[in-house]
């Protein structure tokens, strides 16, 4: 059995490819297990990958059953396996060069907490690739190229591309990008070293094309146009770079590409071509020990260790801690200074990260470690200079005082003859900016430099080729074991909750870790119940000073800001949902929509932000409590006041637009006050939905934020325009929920005519989660309404709406008498597309009736007046109503038709539950028509998008499954 994860996600078995299932979260499951074979990985580790911070509570049932999927794809792949062979070694050599992916067997195992997958590394890509690179890195230039083509073979597009969103992927597979450039920049460098300069130069030539920043690509390709006597070429390509640099980044290439430039301008003989014969030869079974550079006279001999105590309980971090290994492989091999960037919020672990490695490599730095708090962010506000921390440096090498050089220059000078060759470890904590770090560099060490910051250091990562490594908090599975090795005699459930009360920050799990060990009587559950009655951030202020003071940690980031990102920052507190948008971030700043991402781009690099997805933005939890704090302070009240408001008219103003595309034929009240700010438009019904699906967790929120924020008229205009996306992808909780405050905004303000309306939606809502008696009764009071009011346009409207309540309750009858009076209203007031909404329900009571004839009938005229309007999303509904009414005739050829039609238009417009609905359909059709793996297909799509949406039409679809295939439909 063969697996692949380099690209889209899929398994082999004896070359055939398995059937893994349609739904990406089981792909997704299998790629996690394949990533970490033979190792239990956590079910919470699992919920988290699949669906983030906002799991459904069905998850850890979800996780369950998607695994007994791939057991079952894997057992019926595999073959029965032999009793006991399951907890048999794996054998995990390397593969001869000629051979395939070894031929094993592989089951899924529950152990624990979680799952593991027995498999032999060596049958998944990823890990035949990183067995490749090492034998490429233990190899002749000879064998290395032909080992780093096959590894470079096995990638097929980027990581997981099919099966996760780039978050997750970048979480996942981050370090496996860069072990990829690393591998083409090595086999690069051999393939000169063979003097095939030509094979090489027409690779660099495409490859600095497509990524003209990547600064070792373009210095290969200038020395080997330079060693071909095209050295004006040479010279061009570092004018280019430095051009781009300067133009993007205001920065110039890295030191080794301006000293490259300068030997190629003084014509250095040593650039030119080695002799032949001269390629690297394989490296001897035990690795020599780095040669170091005879020292000057007056250095003496010192190797440093100051590497401070790392935390104990260290837990998590896996992926990281593999990135750091694989920088540090990086910097073995090229003799050159590695620099990693690590960054996140204050409290996140960056500094526990650094030192955890370091003292668990500090064998892998023969001459030494290095250490010094660089005051980024501190109590004393004043950062440490280059001037202050050079010579501290110096004398930690065992530099004199009396011999430290005067300059700074002279200083940073020094710094780089004292580590050349030396195979150190620098961790410069705690760092402000590029600049205080850029002179404290060191020279062509064999080692690694660690960089810990909150902001991310992008000069450095531009100008000298830092790997930028961000830390989120910790998955629940990881932080729940860090309060586990802080409080060893908690139980289970009390470690979840303080985990999640902490928000999975490691400073504030360890904080309130120490006040529970002050009371070591009281309950842990206890401890947390209270915690939650006051102010958040309360509970996390520490004994032991500032550091351990997460409000105060958080204040030192909030005063290195400018003063407009500062005061966006508060603001953006103000936001009733978890996510905003970039539009909102403008409304919320009162400013335009380029000065917005300016600023959410200087709180992201701060790590007071973070990016959700192009244009989103969200806090930490515990970073949104300290702004929320902010923004109480009686000095805001009026700004806080005027910000709300202005958010709120962009909402409602932007929710009215996207109603007007996604429903544009409902009767509709024209929203008010007028926009004072600058809201969305929308070309295309696909980019209202969009949006809307990406505003999703925030619409009730803001309907509930009006409502309580003396705004009754915003609550209910935008409950009511919103109900258009509700009901097209029937999130029937939400529409429910906004539906009960917006009509509560409605009888405050005495307003009968919006009352009605809403009270329409809220019957639809209820309606659509089958709760029909409480529908009918809220129709009929909407009725009321409209009389009382005088405004009758929203009649027809809900007298279709009560003809279907009466429908789906089991009185066609009935149903059939209120369509008719709602069509012949839509008629008298000239609406088209309500006349032809009428008629197909019409049409639907005449099949319930038993009158399939005139069921098609009906439908053909509705379908007329539907197309007339150009609502695709009804003409959807009605074209799959027709083929339903074909089908009831047994004319499956017909429905058929219909149907495929049907479900293309339903993608079109975003209407999920309707593809299901029709690919249900579809498949009684091809059943019918003797079908059935066709028929069953149909099934699976469409249990999938069910499942997906926790619609109850589920259970009909398992039940159509289970049933064996020639029996399927009858």
């Amino acid at each position: 059995m063969e697996f692949r994860v380099l690209g889209s996600v899929e398994a082999y078995s004896a070359g055939v490819p398995l059937d893994l299932g349609a739904r990406r979260q089981q792909r997704l499951v299998l790629a996690v297990l394949l990533l970490e074979p033979n190792r239990v990985v956590p079910v919470d580790r699992l919920v988290d990958l699949v669906w983030g911070a906002a799991p459904p509570a069905s998850a850890r049932g979800t996780v369950q059953a998607l695994v007994s999927r791939l057991r079952a794809a894997l057992r019926a792949a595999d073959g029965p396996i032999a009793a006991g062979a399951v907890d048999g070694p794996i054998a995990t050599g390397a593969v001869d060069d000629a051979d395939p992916p070894p031929a094993v067997r592989a089951e899924i195992l529950h152990r624990g907490a979680g799952y593991l997958l027995r498999v032999d590394p060596l049958s998944v890509d990823v890990h035949r690739f990183t067995d490749l690179l090492a034998r490429a890195r233990a190899a002749d230039d000879e064998r290395s190229v032909e080992l780093f083509d096959r590894a470079l073979a096995l990638w097929r597009g980027d990581p997981l591309a099919d099966v996760a969103p780039p978050q997750t992927r970048d979480r996942l597979c981050g370090g496996l990008r860069e072990a990829r450039w690393t591998a083409v920049e090595d086999r690069l460098e051999a393939l000169v070293r063979l003097g095939r300069s030509r094979e090489a130069l027409d690779e660099l030539t495409e490859l600095v094309a497509e990524h003209p920043l990547r600064q070792r690509l373009v210095g290969q390709l200038m020395l080997v146009l330079h060693r071909q006597g095209r050295t004006n070429e040479a010279l061009g390509a570092y004018g280019d770079l430095r051009a781009r640099l300067v133009a993007e980044f205001g920065l110039d290439p890295a030191g080794e590409l301006r000293e490259l430039q300068a030997a190629i301008l003084r014509g250095d003989p040593a650039l030119e071509a080695p002799p032949a014969g001269a390629a690297r030869p394989a490296p001897p079974v035990a690795e020599a020990p780095a040669l170091v550079a005879h020292p000057p006279a007056d250095q003496p001999p010192v190797r440093p260790a100051e590497l401070p105590h790392s935390p104990d309980g260290f837990v998590g971090r896996q992926a990281e801690l593999a990135a750091l290994d694989a920088q540090l492989d990086a910097g073995r091999r090229s003799g050159r200074p590695r620099i990693v960037v690590v960054d996140g919020m204050g409290g996140i672990g960056k500094t526990a990260l650094a030192l955890h490695w370091g003292h668990l490599r500090r064998d892998a730095f023969a001459d030494g470690q290095l250490y010094l708090d660089l005051r980024g962010f501190s109590p004393s506000d004043t950062p440490m200079t280059p001037a202050e921390a050079l010579p501290r440096l110096l004398l930690s090498l065992g530099v004199p005082p009396s011999a430290v050089p005067p300059s700074a220059d002279s200083q940073a000078a020094r710094l780089r003859s004292l580590t050349d060759g030396r195979r150190m470890l620098i961790v410069l904590d705690n760092a402000y900016d590029a600049a205080q770090v850029r002179p404290l560099l060191p020279g062509n060490t064999a080692g690694l430099v660690v960089v810990t910051s909150r902001r991310r250091l992008l000069g450095l990562v531009v100008r000298e080729q830092a790997v930028p490594l961000g830390l989120a908090p910790l998955s629940p599975a990881e932080s729940t074991d860090l309060v586990a090795g802080c409080l060893h005699e908690s139980r289970p459930a009390e470690r979840e909750a303080l985990a999640d009360y902490c928000a999975h920050v490691p400073l504030a799990i360890r904080i309130v870790a120490a006040r529970a060990l002050e009371l070591p009587d009281r309950p842990l559950g206890d401890l947390v119940d209270e915690l939650r009655q006051g102010r958040r951030l309360d509970a996390f202020a520490g004994p032991d000073g500032p550091d351990t003071n997460l409000r105060t940690v958080f204040s030192w980031s909030y005063r290195s800001l400018s003063a407009p990102a500062a005061g966006l920052f508060w603001r953006l507190a103000l936001h009733p949902g978890q996510g905003v948008g970039a539009p909102a971030v403008a409304a919320l700043a009162g400013v335009d929509l380029p000065r917005a991402r300016e600023l959410a781009g200087e709180l992201t690099r701060a790590s007071l932000l973070h990016r959700t997805g192009p244009d989103r933005y969200q806090f930490h939890d515990l970073v949104g409590a300290y702004a929320t704090e902010l923004a109480g302070a009686p000095e805001h009240a009026e700004e806080r006041r005027l910000a709300l408001r202005r958010v709120l008219d962009w909402y409602l103003h932007t929710v009215d637009a996207a109603e007007r595309v996604l429903q544009p034929h409902r009767p509709r009240f024209d929203p008010t006050p007028p926009s004072l700010v600058e809201p969305l438009r929308f070309d295309s019904y696909a980019d209202a939905l969009s949006w809307c699906e990406a505003e999703r967790s925030s619409l009730v929120p803001v309907v509930r934020a009006a409502a309580a924020n003396g705004l009754p008229g915003h609550a209910w205009q935008i409950a009511l325009a919103a109900s258009a996306y509700w009901y097209i992808v029937k999130r029937r909780e939400d529409w429910v929920a906004a539906s009960e405050v917006g009509l509560a905004a409605t009888r405050s303000l005495g307003d009968r005519r919006a009352e009605g309306a809403l009270l329409t939606r809220l019957a639809t809502a209820l309606c659509e989660s089958r709760r029909y008696p409480e529908a009918i009764e809220l129709y009929q009071e909407s009725l009321r309404a409209h009389e009382a009011s005088g405004y009758r346009d929203w009649r027809p409207t809900t007298l279709n709406s009560l003809a279907v309540a009466h429908a789906e309750a089991g009185r066609p009858d009935h149903a059939l008498a209120t369509f008719a009076l709602a069509r012949d209203e839509h008629r008298l007031q000239g609406n088209r597309w309500g006349e032809g909404v009428a008629l197909q329900n019409m049409a639907q009571c005449h099949a319930l009736l038993g009158e399939p004839e005139k069921a098609i009938a009906r439908h053909e005229e509705a379908l007329v007046a539907v197309r007339d309007t150009g609502d695709r999303y009804a003409e959807a509904i009605c074209i799959a109503n027709l083929g339903e009414a074909h089908a009831e005739l047994g004319d499956h050829e017909r429905a058929i038709r219909r149907f495929r039609e049907a479900v293309q238009l339903h993608v079109s417009t975003g209407n999920a539950h309707g593809r299901a609905r029709t690919l249900l359909e579809l498949g009684r059709s091809l059943a019918g028509l003797g079908d059935p793996a066709a028929a069953r297909s149909c099934w699976r799509e469409a249990l999938a998008v069910f499942e997906e949406l926790g619609d109850p039409e589920a259970d009909e679809i398992r039940a159509l499954l289970r049933e064996p295939a020639a029996s399927a439909f009858v």
